[in-house]
């Protein structure tokens, strides 16, 4: 049995050729279709990475802030080590007018997880992409750090209104001390570190910091209260 197919009405050679323009039509739409969306893709990372870098820079000011405070810091830490220290049988201290604390600052976070929530960041090449993740979990660190370091320098300031240490009040203090010497280490540390990251990202270093930094932590502890929190500076005050 022989089985006849039928022919194209103008000739297989014709037909040869539609198919071939049919076929040449669909893969030039779908050429221009994956160069349309490449370079939808190419803006979504621009504007990914310009946004992360924008908040970088600005969370790098605030570091930078908080880096010139950093002897002010050591030097009250010492000060109050030693007024801690210097009690008589009695427990008797010369009570401090001003303790003071360091600046708090948040390190922002918001356009990195928007831009990876939306999947522009996984657009960033990739050793960027990574040094941008390492960045963020350092600055995470920070944050909890600072937020654990006004905890342990509000308890300081409570030598403001004592007159007498007993033993373990004395030796609450010297614990909750060195736990905030400790956290100033820690934060200079990783933001030398950070400061590595973004020499290799090529960052702005005059990017402005939008909180201005407080002098609390570096007035003297002999100036009374009123004028202390007059001189600190602070935009919100100080507790």
């Amino acid at each position: 049995m022989h089985v006849h197919l039928p022919k194209p009405l103008h000739g297989w050679r014709a037909f040869v050729g539609e198919v071939g323009i049919v076929v040449f039509g669909v893969l030039i739409a779908l050429g221009a279709d994956q160069l349309v969306q490449g370079a939808h893709e190419r803006a979504e990372a621009r504007e990914a990475d310009s946004a992360i870098r924008g908040e970088l820079e600005q969370n790098m000011a605030k570091l930078g802030s908080r880096w010139e405070k950093r002897a002010c810091v050591a030097n009250r830490l010492d000060e109050l080590q030693a007024l801690i220290g210097s009690g008589d049988a009695n427990g008797t201290i010369k009570t401090p007018n001003w303790v003071g604390r360091p600046q708090f600052w948040t390190m922002t976070m918001a356009r990195w997880q928007t831009s990876s929530q939306a999947g522009r960041a996984a657009l960033l090449p990739p050793d960027e992409l990574a040094l941008y993740g390492s960045m963020y979990a350092y600055m995470a660190n920070v944050n909890a750090e600072m937020t654990q370091e006004q905890d342990d320098w509000a308890k300081l300031r409570s030598l403001e209104n004592l007159q007498r240490l007993s033993p373990e009040m004395a030796f609450q203090l010297a614990s909750t001390l060195h736990e905030a010497r400790y956290i100033n280490w820690r934060i200079g540390v990783w933001t030398t570190q950070l400061r590595v990251l973004s020499d290799r990202l090529h960052l702005q270093k005059v990017a402005a910091n939008d909180i201005p930094p407080s002098r609390s932590v570096c007035i003297a502890m002999s100036t009374p209260r009123k004028q202390a929190v007059g001189e600190s500076n602070s935009p919100y005050g100080d507790p």
